[in-house]
């Protein structure tokens, strides 16, 4: 096998191990096991088992700003759509990856030595920034213009982020409570989103 095979099998089989059973659970000896090679190559390609995790985080995370970096390219003109096809881009990778907002708060928000390796990284890539900047622009241009009110674009993206993940984390009771099947769970979900985008335009309408 090609090098960036083994690397993407061992990146899986983690992702999958820790989104099962939780970090500290898991050890590179599991993780060698499901992918079926020697644990000294999980150590050689990888290192430690933080570097495993931080890979995890930013494969996901880099699959929404490349989306995200591809709609501004495409509609930079157009807040609005920005702003929709970030809320269909989380909510599609929260679907395909149901269990990663309970993965995430209990290694993020829970954990301060976590937060600061995930940190240090974003912080410190230029393209990530970018996009950051990008977007500030274009909320800070559409107060200017008057079509929506002030708001910080921090406080937006948490609005955002919040009314999504917590459509998921709260999936499971849902799901259980209501006795609901996978088709049913999907019409939940897109009702969720459709809801989302509501709540959202609402809140950075401009009040009569």
């Amino acid at each position: 096998m090609k090098k960036s095979q083994v690397e993407e099998q061992i990146l899986r089989a983690a992702e999958e191990l820790f989104m099962e059973k939780g970090f500290d659970a898991v050890s590179t000896t599991d993780i060698a096991r499901k992918v079926g090679c020697n644990q000294a190559l999980v150590h050689y390609y990888f290192r430690t088992k933080d570097n495993l995790f931080l890979h995890v985080f930013l494969q996901k995370f880099s699959i929404i700003m490349s989306k995200i970096s591809s709609e501004i390219t495409q509609n930079e003109h157009d807040f609005f759509v920005i702003l929709d096809r970030f809320i269909d881009t989380y909510f599609e990778m929260l679907s395909e990856n149901r269990t990663l907002p309970f993965f995430l708060v209990n290694e993020l928000l829970l954990r301060p030595e976590r937060r600061e390796i995930v940190r240090e990284h974003i912080s410190n890539n230029c393209e990530y920034l970018e996009y950051y900047h990008s977007i500030d622009q274009m909320v800070k241009t559409e107060i200017g213009k008057g079509t929506i009110r002030p708001i910080e674009t921090m406080d937006l993206a948490l609005d955002l982020i919040s009314l999504i993940v917590f459509t998921f984390i709260s999936l499971p009771m849902y799901s259980d409570f209501f006795h609901q099947d996978e088709e049913q769970i999907n019409t939940y979900l897109l009702r969720r989103k459709k809801e989302v985008k509501e709540l959202v335009m609402r809140g950075i309408s401009i009040s009569d």
